[in-house]
């Protein structure tokens, strides 16, 4: 079922988050790119320890996501899981392995946007329920 209840961006955010952290996604950072670069709110950055991690990280993002009507506009990355983006549109998350995070260093390219406490994003309220018939 679609959630009908509509969502703020940094709720979707935190939807994100909770994903990436339910999987145990290692090193998340959120950045606020609404001031440094036009196209988007905000990146997640997040590692998985191995192909098979990174996988399951963005299996469930997009399940998360799925679940509340949010379609992924764009996703790469799927065929070597080195460096998955997953394109929301408002928000671009961006799942690494180790090495490739290094050697792309994201956080210091864009070093100019405001890093976002997970803490002080708000909470998404529960998905809808289907009424029983």
């Amino acid at each position: 079922m679609v959630d009908p209840v509509t969502l703020t961006v940094e709720q979707v955010v935190r939807l994100v988050v909770d994903a990436v952290d339910e999987r145990k996604g290692e090193d998340l950072v959120i950045l606020r790119m609404s001031e440094v670069l036009p196209i988007t709110d905000y990146f997640v950055i997040a590692t998985g320890r191995n192909n098979r991690h990174v996988d399951s990280i963005a299996d469930l993002v997009e399940k998360r996501l799925k679940e509340r009507g949010l379609p992924v506009q764009h996703a790469s990355g799927r065929e070597t899981m080195n460096w998955v983006l997953l394109d929301l549109g408002w928000v671009v998350v961006h799942l690494f392995q180790p090495a490739v995070r290094e050697y792309y260093d994201l956080e210091l390219k864009w070093a100019d946007a405001e890093k976002v406490s997970p803490e002080s994003l708000p909470a998404c309220p529960p998905p809808a329920v289907s009424p029983s018939v």
